[in-house]
């Protein structure tokens, strides 16, 4: 059986390591160091580093990207204010991905995240849509922004007014 408890200790030390440390400077000694447990407790809960890792990032990654794909609001926003407020919310696990560039997640996630801004701004401005590469081009800049917001550590005040200019550049 395994103890939830020791789960979430581990996964508090991994955020922490991969977050201070990068994904590459983050050792699964050092975090079974500070949870308190053996190696083996680790590997019988995580089979690998990127396993952890997931563990880490995945559930609120997957859940903006669902919150992205169907929002609860009808509006004329690429990423809608809840999906904002929702990414500040769990802002330690974002900046985690944004920081582990290396980690094998990191090029999932940005390709699941691209592809979803791509279909938002279509969403809000169909007619781009006949306009050749217009739209990838512009989808490509929005995510290179957003992450940049994120990399950078803006408050939510900055990131809110930075995605609010993004929108209406991206929406003119």
């Amino acid at each position: 059986m395994v103890d939830k408890d020791t789960t979430i200790r581990i996964l508090r030390y991994a955020k922490n390591g991969f977050l201070q440390n990068g994904y590459q400077g983050t050792s699964l000694a050092n975090i079974c160091g500070q949870a308190g447990v053996t190696t083996g407790a680790l590997y019988h809960r995580f089979p690998s580093k990127d396993a952890l890792f997931r563990a880490v990032v995945e559930p609120a990654s997957n859940e903006l990207l669902e919150k992205l794909i169907c929002p609860q609001e009808n509006v004329n926003a690429i990423i809608p204010e809840p999906c904002l407020t929702f990414t500040y919310t769990y802002w330690d696990v974002f900046r985690t991905i944004v920081r582990c560039k290396d980690a094998p997640f990191y090029a999932e996630f940005r390709t699941m995240l691209s592809e979803t801004l791509y279909q938002r701004l279509l969403q809000c401005r169909g007619e781009l849509s006949r306009q050749a590469h217009l739209p990838f081009f512009l989808s490509k800049a929005y995510l290179a922004g957003f992450l940049e917001i994120i990399r950078c550590n803006y408050d939510f005040e900055t990131a809110h007014k930075s995605i609010q200019i993004m929108d209406k550049f991206m929406l003119l």
